[in-house]
């Protein structure tokens, strides 16, 4: 793909975290009010988390939903699924799908496709939570290729699914943990302007290895809406990651 083009795509997905203001005070059942007449109250919200250990599932959940202490019931190296149902505002509920963690096993690997065979297709929304503190992408995008997208693809799913990049406020942990210059602004809840630059810079490889991967910019690829970077954390552009799983609610 040509420069330009790479550039034209890439620079709207990484402008997103680092504008200078943010609305963090988001809420689900803000939105379950507004759009309420949509659904039908005896039909859950039902959401799906994938990811590798410790990219931050539970702080995501706790962040986008408003669920404090919610912690995942998923113990490394087993096939269970657990579903977590919680009531929300109104007689609605939201219920949400843990999902066993993929490693290296060809067995455990077949057990685990089967059950994305088997929850993908019943869930509204797939949030696939990526660290977005990770050295590279190269395990993220073998799942995605191998097990979550022909799924998606075969199930009319392809535009329910989430790329969230969580962990954003970690990036000064490896380029220099002394710098006070690269340490999160807590009072203002928002990069320094040195780490916003720094951020820019780790998202444009990232984004530029989801092109590569032919993941993002082609046809019938992941579209831009459909990624978003944040800090389950310090609950920073949360917003963005709301709208993106409202939007895919609306629709269905």
């Amino acid at each position: 793909m040509e420069e330009n083009k790479r550039d034209f795509i890439i620079t709207p997905i990484i402008d997103t975290p680092c504008r200078p203001l943010f609305c963090n005070n988001v809420s689900f059942d803000e939105w379950i009010l507004e759009n309420q007449h949509k659904r039908n109250k005896d039909n859950p919200f039902r959401v799906v988390l994938l990811g590798q250990p410790g990219v931050g599932k539970s702080t995501t959940v706790e962040a986008v939903f408003s669920l404090n202490n919610y912690v995942s019931a998923i113990v490394e190296g087993t096939t269970d699924i657990v579903e977590k149902v919680f009531p929300m505002r109104d007689g609605f509920s939201l219920s949400i799908y843990d999902m066993p963690i993929l490693n290296n096993d060809v067995e455990k690997n077949l057990e685990y496709e089967k059950m994305c065979k088997k929850i993908l297709p019943k869930c509204d929304v797939i949030v696939y939570v990526i660290d977005a503190h990770s050295k590279n992408l190269d395990e993220d995008c073998r799942i995605l290729k191998e097990f979550v997208l022909p799924i998606c693809n075969t199930n009319s799913l392809h535009d329910n699914l989430i790329l969230a990049f969580n962990k954003i406020d970690t990036y000064s942990e490896t380029k220099d943990p002394n710098d006070p210059e690269l340490r999160w602004n807590v009072v203002k809840n928002c990069p320094t302007e040195k780490l916003k630059n720094t951020i820019k810079i780790k998202l444009y490889y990232f984004v530029e290895k989801l092109i590569d991967e032919q993941l993002v910019g082609y046809k019938e690829s992941i579209k831009a809406e459909q990624i978003a970077f944040y800090s389950a954390v310090y609950n920073y552009n949360i917003v963005d990651l709301l709208r993106a799983i409202t939007k895919i609610l609306v629709l269905k």
